[in-house]
């Protein structure tokens, strides 16, 4: 069992930290309006709009960062500013994270590993969601859901999606961005994903990039483990409708042979209007009829 952080009220504080890219404005002006906007306050790492390259700052100084935001008692939720690239180089560090208390950790993308080591090391659910300075600050998210995925006395949270294989399947939510993902195949970090629901998505891999990075997970045997695959939106990925339709079509017949449940188009990541999902929480997905349903065992219970 996955602990539970204390869900958000009005009013509470939220860290935000920088594990990837560069924060840039007017991003992050936009980001902070839409968080203060959910009825949340703000507050950001010293300096976030250093960086000049493709990381925003050294690891062991996001590590202290976050260790400080676990540490506050007046921060409620740390929520990651934006993704991009660097991520990876907080691997090395995070066994020396200290978490005296779960707290909500919202993110996604680049920084799907550090949500994979609270999961798994640490024993936290956490949150799979737009981020700060992204989709929060392009308007790219569903206000009314993520409020309801991260505050109390809410019903638990059912996500629709297409079907592409029939089923039903329970398991405890694992994934996050698929790059990411197959780039600890092979590693001692990848995320447990035995009889687990796994969701994957991305953005802006043309079709054959797409194809390889499955490819890749079929041939380590990730499908063969899981109870249920989710796929997201993949914006920009796709030229057209036709394109889309061919790839899912082969995927269709290589994933049917599994006899697990499959859906497409998931609200989640890089979605045109991001949902937030708990990780590390159990679900039940329902492949039998259109449209695909994923209820997760949150809200409530909270």
């Amino acid at each position: 069992m996955y602990n539970r952080p204390d869900p958000l009220s009005a009013g509470d504080g939220v860290g935000i930290f920088l594990p990837s890219s560069p924060a840039r404005e007017p991003f992050r002006s936009r980001g902070l309006a839409a968080l203060r906007a959910l009825g949340f306050r703000p507050r950001e790492v010293p300096d976030p709009l250093a960086g000049n390259d493709f990381l925003s700052r050294p690891p062991q100084q996001t590590l202290a960062e976050l260790g400080r935001f676990f540490a506050d008692p007046a921060i409620k939720a740390l929520w990651a500013g934006r993704g991009g690239y660097g991520s990876n180089y907080l691997l090395p560090f995070l066994d020396q994270l200290r978490v005296p208390a779960p707290k909500i950790v919202v993110a996604s993308s680049d920084a799907s590993y550090l949500l994979w080591h609270l999961m798994e090391r640490c024993q936290m659910v956490v949150f799979y969601g737009p981020m700060v300075y992204g989709g929060l600050a392009a308007g790219e998210y569903d206000r009314e859901q993520v409020l309801a995925a991260l505050t109390a006395n809410q019903e638990p949270p059912v996500y629709s999606g297409e079907v592409l294989c029939p089923g039903q399947a329970r398991g405890r939510l694992t994934g996050g961005c698929l790059t990411n993902f197959a780039s600890l195949l092979g590693t001692p970090l990848l995320p447990d994903v035995k009889n687990r629901i796994l969701l994957l998505e991305d953005v802006n891999e043309r079709p054959y990039r797409l194809d390889r990075l499955l490819w890749q997970c079929e041939q380590a045997g990730v499908f063969g483990r899981v109870r249920a695959l989710l796929l997201g939106e993949f914006p920009a990925c796709f030229k057209d409708a036709g394109e889309k339709s061919v790839f899912y079509a082969r995927w269709r017949a290589r994933l049917a042979k599994l006899g697990i449940p499959v859906l497409t188009d998931m609200p989640f990541g890089h979605a045109a209007s991001a949902q937030v999902l708990p990780l590390g929480v159990g679900a039940e997905v329902d492949a039998d009829s259109a449209p695909g349903r994923l209820r997760c065992e949150i809200g409530v219970k909270w």
